[in-house]
């Protein structure tokens, strides 16, 4: 098949919502186990496979089956309702039935009290129970004793994805199927096998990124949307000016205005002359000699951007650096280069099958010239296109997804990953979506916990107007 064909192809499944379905998915090798919660409540936890094709649309020959891990949980002797709430995990590539599995008893009860309904998730292809898996836990190690630049770090990473395509291509996985079109119909498989008319979907991130693709092939079995931390269709590569204004932003609220001045003056510290350090492994085990640049730094940055915890010790960190002390960050920079790890095939694929439009493309490179992080934000996936298959789905799918089903989206005002410009162009192309933005909120932050936003998320559901535009979490608890 031509490339040319495979793009039309692409093409013509996404100008069509009504799609092939798989014959009648089912669950099976399935297991219900009870559990008593504190009130004595029994709750059912059902877990099993739902078996779908690997290349959908395919020629006759192409009749090779996966298997997709998925899991329950319900009210014993509840009413059977129509409708039923999926969590889509995000990543790509993170665990959908460990969102349920995972929870202590009590949590799982509030969480099944405020969606008023079922609750289900599933392990996406390739990931978690799922078979086949596309995990790659092996370590790609990078060199030590020069500064970390794309430059020395692409070439080792880059045999090794080449290397794992080529593994799996043997084993017989077709990767180029592991895109978010695939992933979608996957959606709409387990909700057959389960038998629900419609599903609230409920996706963070890259599960916010699959949501819209769902509710694009599907509209007509999704019945609300939460999107939080969402990324849209041409969102999966980040635009580093983007990532300076939440920098700026949480200078601010981290009292320390000049926190920007201080990167970019460690970070051209870092470019004249290098760093070399004796770090003793965290784990245990040797010293070894780091020798630290710019680059080392701004990806570790971009990694903490995205979680509270080590974004609190942001602004305390460059300032030791300014003063010539970089001790706090050795055991990272050492742990980052030793134990790099691809992760998954699954997250590679799915990325670079969205991957970004021309116009976004052109933005990024212009914008990481000056940026404070240059264009750490999307390495190495922006580098790696060569090294996996082809499976680009197009600049139709990269397009504005229109709907009129009623959206919740929640963006957090700390979020470098997916700001809050994210959910605006998102909403402005949605008839029925409302945004919030939550402050002090991180890429990471606690959805179903927060007492803040819990009266939210139940006006929603219970189909009453979400009037609030902006809420309040507690303040990150910066150092100082």
């Amino acid at each position: 098949m031509t490339h040319a064909f495979r793009l039309l192809c692409v093409a013509l499944a996404l100008a069509t919502p009504a799609v092939a379905q798989d014959s009648t998915p089912t669950i099976h090798q399935f297991a219900t186990r009870t559990l008593t919660v504190s009130d004595g409540r029994q709750m059912e936890i059902t877990n099993g496979f739902v078996r779908v094709p690997e290349q959908r649309g395919g020629t006759s020959s192409d009749t090779r089956q996966i298997e997709l891990a998925a899991i329950r949980l319900r009210w014993t002797g509840a009413v059977a309702t129509s409708h039923a709430n999926m969590l889509l995990a995000g990543g790509p590539g993170d665990s959908g039935t460990r969102l349920l599995s995972g929870l202590p008893p009590p949590q799982a009860a509030a969480l099944l009290d405020l969606m008023g309904g079922d609750v289900i998730a599933f392990d996406q292809r390739g990931t978690g129970r799922s078979q086949p898996s596309l995990a790659l836990p092996d370590a790609v190690p990078l060199p030590l004793d020069a500064p970390g630049s794309p430059a020395a770090w692409l070439p080792p990473i880059d045999r090794a994805a080449r290397l794992a395509a080529d593994r799996f291509a043997a084993s017989g996985v077709r990767l180029a199927s592991y895109t978010t079109v695939e992933s979608a119909d996957d959606v709409e498989a387990v909700r057959r096998a389960f038998g629900y008319a419609r599903l609230n979907l409920w996706g963070r991130s890259y599960g916010s990124h699959l949501a819209l693709a769902m509710v694009r092939r599907h509209p007509g079995s999704v019945a609300r949307l939460v999107l939080v931390s969402p990324e849209g269709p041409d969102h999966t590569l980040k635009l580093p000016a983007q990532t300076d204004t939440v920098i700026a932003r949480i200078a601010a609220r981290a009292g320390t205005p000049d926190l920007p001045a201080t990167m970019r003056a460690v970070l051209d510290r870092l470019r004249r002359a290098a760093v070399t350090l004796s770090v003793a492994d965290p784990a245990g085990g040797a010293t070894h000699e780091v020798t630290i640049g710019a680059f080392d730094l701004q990806l570790l940055t971009a990694q903490a951007l995205g979680d509270p915890r080590l974004l609190a010790t942001l602004p305390i960190a460059y300032r030791e650096m300014a003063t010539g002390r970089f001790e706090r960050i050795g055991p990272a920079v050492l742990m980052m280069r030793t134990r790099f790890r691809l992760g998954s095939a699954m997250k590679y694929m799915m990325d670079l099958s969205s991957y970004a439009s021309p116009a976004r493309l052109a933005r990024i490179r212009v914008q990481a010239d000056s940026a404070l992080l240059g264009n750490a934000m999307n390495f190495p996936l922006m580098d790696l296109r060569e090294a996996w298959p082809n499976a680009d789905l197009g600049e139709d799918y990269r397009g504005t997804v229109r709907s009129d089903v009623p959206t919740l989206i929640l963006a957090g005002d700390l979020d470098a990953r997916t700001p809050a410009e994210n959910a605006r162009e998102i909403a402005a192309s949605l008839a029925r979506a409302h945004v919030v933005v939550v402050e002090n909120a991180a890429h990471e932050f606690d959805l179903f916990g927060s007492p803040a936003l819990r009266p939210i998320l139940q006006d929603f559901l219970a189909n009453r107007p979400v009037r609030v535009k902006q809420v309040e979490l507690p303040p990150i608890p910066f150092q100082r």
